[in-house]
């Protein structure tokens, strides 16, 4: 008796699914490893167990190590759990559907009815991004210089972030909400600044602020660097708990 060949009777609508959850898990994984042991003591076996994949598959799927980690920064920007390669912001760029498209902030930002509102739901949506990007400055930092692949996507991430932020800005300015006398460049490079996974490192990672802490500080002082009138608060840094 001849025996037959297997065939998948999955749909393909199911086959991309599953893929992509696969996908998901494995970028799942990668984030903790590269978060606790860094770039280079994380293997592409480490991530393959973590994630319950063969190792093959990541070497079908991704390529490299450095392409897992310039993945996994997207897919920290985007959300994980709505994580698609479509979805890229490095790649997709920073148009209005572009950022339609890749974050769930952007109707609320554009339906804000002004610019201290609007301003309020970036920084917010931006925190819960940073959140998640700051552990991984320095182990991106320390791929660049043997992962040629997170060396030029590191740069194109930056522009991407430059576009971003102007088109921010330019929509607060649409609002009639920047300061008087604040060009756009310079409202954009303030902000560049300011709100930064550098920043969000600094303070959380570094000098151990709380996120609320790191909140209220970024709400005050960008709304006091680019709004028109004073942000309502606090005006300081705020007081951390004292520790022996």
């Amino acid at each position: 008796m001849k025996r037959g060949r297997t065939t998948d009777t999955t749909p393909a609508g199911g086959r991309r699914e599953k893929a992509l959850a696969t996908r998901r898990r494995v970028l799942a994984a990668a984030y903790d490893l590269f978060c606790a042991n860094g770039y280079a003591s994380t293997t592409m076996h480490a991530i393959a167990a973590a994630a319950g994949v063969a190792v093959q598959t990541l070497y079908f799927t991704f390529h490299t190590k450095g392409a897992i980690l310039t993945e996994t920064v997207g897919a920290c920007i985007v959300g994980i759990e709505r994580w698609t390669p479509a979805l890229d912001p490095v790649q997709a760029g920073s148009s209005r559907k572009a950022l339609l498209e890749s974050h769930a902030w952007f109707d609320a930002f554009i339906a804000a009815p002004d610019a201290r509102m609007a301003l309020a739901v970036f920084i917010d949506a931006s925190i819960e991004i940073m959140r998640k990007v700051a552990p991984l400055v320095g182990v991106v930092a320390a791929a660049e210089a043997s992962a040629p692949e997170v060396q030029a996507i590191g740069a194109v991430a930056e522009r991407r972030r430059v576009e971003a932020y102007g088109f921010v800005v330019a929509e607060l300015a649409k609002k009639g909400g920047l300061r008087k006398g604040l060009s756009l460049r310079h409202a954009r490079d303030i902000l560049l600044t300011l709100l930064s996974a550098d920043t969000f490192q600094r303070l959380a990672g570094d000098r151990g602020w709380s996120v609320a802490e790191c909140r209220r500080w970024l709400h005050d002082v960008v709304g006091q660097q680019l709004l028109a009138e004073a942000a309502p608060g606090r005006t300081r840094a705020p007081k951390r708990a004292h520790t022996r």
